[in-house]
């Protein structure tokens, strides 16, 4: 992730000749708000779709309380906004600003759903058109990427989608790491192979249907930038 964002910083400053804020980084009076937001939306929105699934069957409830667990809390959501930050500096921020320039937008989109897929493994690209499991969380991580595009292009900044993504990571990697939830029933193409949400239908549902919920996230001091951005165009 280090590696790949210094890449892009020398591409911004070498090649592109503009600051590496100017991906969409641009601090404005109350961004933190607007990435607070999108992570307490990323948060419900896997904490909804997970308790559909414990009401079909396919998982159980374990909650347990503990200081040890809210020093974890504090750890998964550090790390979740690391990773969140590095991958929309990359794939929304670089690839996806890019491809803007000189494609138009859904080609662009869907060209940056496609690396964001592969890259979530490298080792085994070619396992996403030899296995289920992996074929649906390409579809699962490709919905995502549309909704993360979406909210960039809405937005104008990367902090919406930085807020949904890291959100969405930390709920994820808390609730599974801290084992909240129990599997139950372990494939599901409609609720998620292996207890993942991503590699089923109906999470990918959610990611699309996100998109008319940005609406609401997006006050008018989050149009702004994306406003003052084509302004300069």
């Amino acid at each position: 992730y280090l590696l790949f964002v210094f890449l892009v910083l020398l591409f911004q400053i070498c090649v592109n000749r503009q600051g590496f804020l100017s991906l969409g980084l641009k601090p404005y009076p109350g961004w933190p708000v607007t990435v607070f937001k999108g992570w307490a939306a990323g948060v419900i929105a896997f904490v909804f779709c997970s308790y559909l699934m414990w009401g079909a069957g396919i998982v159980q409830f374990d909650v347990r309380y503990g200081i040890e667990r809210i020093l974890v809390a504090f750890l998964v959501a550090f790390s979740a906004f690391g990773i969140a930050l590095t991958e929309e500096i990359l794939f929304r921020g670089f690839f996806l600003q890019t491809m803007l320039k000189d494609l138009p937008r859904w080609v662009a989109v869907a060209i940056t759903g496609v690396l964001f897929v592969l890259f979530h493994d490298l080792a085994h690209v070619w396992k996403f058109l030899t296995t289920h499991r992996q074929m649906m969380l390409a579809g699962g991580l490709f919905s995502l990427n549309v909704l993360l595009c979406v909210a960039y292009l809405k937005s104008g900044t990367l902090y919406l989608p930085i807020g949904i993504h890291a959100g969405l990571v930390f709920a994820k990697v808390f609730f599974q790491k801290m084992k909240l939830l129990t599997l139950v029933q372990k494939d599901s193409y409609w609720w998620g192979l292996e207890g993942d949400p991503r590699r089923g239908f109906l999470a990918w549902g959610f990611f699309l249907a996100g998109i008319f919920i940005l609406n609401y996230l997006i006050t008018e001091r989050e149009r702004k930038p994306n406003a003052d951005r084509i302004a300069c165009r």
